[in-house]
């Protein structure tokens, strides 16, 4: 079993967080570090884990303990765990931030399995979690980088919960977009712009909307995404459109290829916010560090179903 510390276990992602973990096959929560909140069971804050096994929130940290540890908000005591880390041997540490890391420290991957995999497998010990504004973007362009066919400036638009919104620096991340789209093809010199709104109503879904100019037809496109996605496990081309309640609660995010004109590519992404770049994606990269299957607690299904037309998928 891995014994997995939370600290800041009273922020939303933690309990979402601890929402999946209890049902992981190959899990022991050992902590819930909260200091304001010690002695109260983590049902007083997370409402949905009512019935769930009583954790209790903690101000006891005994970092030589965890083999997993989780970041879930930046302060002064997750900068010095990460200036100190690893604390024993073979420790691995997820973080919902990036830092900017001092010479000597050990550096994070980023944690995206669909980017980023092979790293994650091979030794890694930390790694931290880019914002769910822009993991979905990510996910759907990376196979064009793959193949060299980043041209254009890229217009990313993105209908998200307003709590995320309202706390997004979008010019940090279309830097960090273009960062990581430079990763994989060297040459690509366009702008990324990005636009977020707010939904109304919107607690979980992901929309995001994708521009950019390419020549190629659809059929040539959708074999590239087929090729790249065929040995991931939720990532996936699909040929009708799809709503953010079609992948609610889940680790998927699907991808519809369209051409408005000869010269313009439009992808359409949906995903769960508090999954892709946030709970999700934490237990993803766990079963990538820990050398498990990358679906172990994570076989989720829809919170809503919507009957729709048989359509080819």
């Amino acid at each position: 079993m891995v014994k997995v510390a939370l600290i800041d276990a009273e922020t939303p992602l933690a309990g979402e967080t601890v929402r999946l973990l209890i049902n992981h096959p190959e899990t022991e929560i050992i902590s819930l570090y909260s200091p304001q909140n010690v002695g109260h069971p983590i049902s007083s804050l997370h409402a949905g884990l009512i019935g769930e096994p009583r954790f209790i929130f903690s101000d006891k940290l005994n970092l030589e303990e965890p083999d997993l540890i989780l970041l879930f908000k930046k302060s002064e005591l997750s900068r010095n765990i990460i200036s100190q880390f690893p604390y024993h041997e073979n420790q691995k540490l997820i973080s919902l931030f990036k830092e900017n890391f001092q010479p000597g420290e050990i550096k994070p991957e980023l944690g995206l399995s669909e980017l980023n995999r092979k790293a994650l497998v091979r030794g890694a010990q930390m790694a931290y979690i880019t914002s769910p504004a822009i993991v979905p973007a990510l996910i759907a362009v990376a196979p064009l980088a793959s193949f060299l066919l980043l041209n254009s400036d890229i217009n990313i638009e993105v209908k998200l919960p307003a709590d995320i919104v309202e706390t997004t620096d979008i010019h940090s991340l279309e830097e960090e977009i273009s960062r990581l789209l430079k990763i994989r093809q060297a040459s690509f010199n366009g702008k990324v712009n990005i636009l977020l709104s707010a939904e109304k109503d919107n607690e979980r879904g992901s929309l995001t909307s994708i521009s950019l100019k390419n020549s190629l037809p659809v059929e040539e496109i959708e074999k590239i995404y087929e090729q790249t996605y065929d040995d991931h496990n939720f990532a996936f081309h699909s040929r009708s459109r799809s709503g953010s309640e079609e992948v609610e609660a889940t680790q998927k995010v699907l991808i519809k290829i369209d051409k408005p004109t000869p010269e313009t590519l439009l992808l359409e992404v949906s995903a769960d916010a508090r999954m892709r770049g946030g709970a999700g994606d934490i237990v993803h990269i766990f079963n990538l560090f820990f050398g498990l299957h990358e679906k172990t607690g994570l076989a989720l299904k829809t919170s809503r179903f919507f009957p729709k037309k048989i359509c080819n998928l």
